[in-house]
């Protein structure tokens, strides 16, 4: 019995091993990722991917298909986050399977800039929590 555990513990892992070792993360892509309760239909789409000498790679996102309360737009709820910087460690965590590629990425170079100038001005970082948790903080942070 405990080896049947064991296998099933093995399995479970082997799908990380492989997006680790072997996927290499690109633009275009979306990926399905461990989201929050509600927003199953969520994606993550890699928008860029950066290597800093200083800090690793870094890999640009969006997030869309959320339920995120937002009382100043029509309708009062975003459906996406247009940019969110991540660690490529931590990123990798959140995924679970690239779903398809796309060659149409949509309008991020705005919150790209200003993340880039507050990088390289040592005012900005990357997210080091796994997405869900990302847009979770976004969320809570809009409706304080």
């Amino acid at each position: 019995m405990i080896l049947l555990f064991s296998f099933f513990g093995l399995f479970g892992q082997s799908k990380k091993i492989e997006i680790q070792n072997t996927t290499e993360l690109k633009s275009g892509q979306i990926w399905k990722y461990n989201t929050r309760k509600g927003e199953e239909k969520s994606r993550v789409v890699i928008l860029k991917v950066e290597d800093y000498d200083n800090r690793g790679k870094i890999v640009h996102i969006a997030v869309n298909g959320l339920k995120i309360k937002n009382e100043h737009i029509e309708g009062g709820i975003s459906k996406e986050i247009g940019h969110l910087p991540f660690d490529k460690e931590t990123i990798i965590k959140s995924l679970t399977e690239l779903e398809s590629t796309t060659e149409n990425l949509p309008d991020f170079m705005d919150g790209y800039l200003q993340w880039k100038e507050a990088f390289d001005s040592e005012k900005g970082g990357v997210f080091t929590i796994e997405v869900k948790e990302a847009v979770d903080f976004i969320d809570k942070s809009m409706n304080k």
